[in-house]
């Protein structure tokens, strides 16, 4: 059986939805630790008001965010950093897991998954996480599902 994912790309007002087989992610990046997901991928690199507006949209929807590593490759810079993104705009945080950008491919950010059984759908780009889940809604391999 093969998995799949459905990544739509934001061009310039333009979708572009490209398929691709999970097969042609990096080994050792099997998208099966659940059955349904949807996940926010961001990063320190993204202007902090900018952040903190991503990030508190995906909290409004119970979306966990995920880092792909340490700010500054620092425990210590991370938890500061965190600290005054938590004080300064009232967001919860991120979780760190590399794995999980490995395991959907994920190269660059902003970026949405949506994963349902064995398929998955990203959008990347700075667009309204609303826009997002409806491009997703509307075209995607997990259209309509929960």
């Amino acid at each position: 059986m093969r998995k799949t994912r459905n990544t739509l790309l934001l061009v310039a007002g333009l979708t572009v939805a490209l398929a691709a087989r999970a097969e042609d992610a990096p080994q050792g990046t099997q998208v099966g630790s659940t059955e349904n997901e949807t996940a926010y991928f961001l990063s320190a690199s993204v202007p902090e008001k900018e952040l903190a507006i991503l990030m508190k949209a995906a909290e409004a929807r119970d979306i966990p965010v995920y880092f792909r590593g340490l700010v500054g490759d620092s425990m210590e810079q991370t938890a500061k950093y965190m600290m005054y993104m938590v004080t300064t705009y009232r967001v919860r945080g991120v979780q760190i897991d590399p794995v999980r950008f490995d395991r959907y491919g994920v190269k660059k950010v902003p970026a949405l998954v949506k994963k349902c059984g064995e398929h998955f759908d990203i959008v990347y780009g700075n667009v309204a996480l609303n826009q997002a889940l409806g491009m997703i809604n509307e075209r995607g391999d997990c259209r309509n599902k929960s």
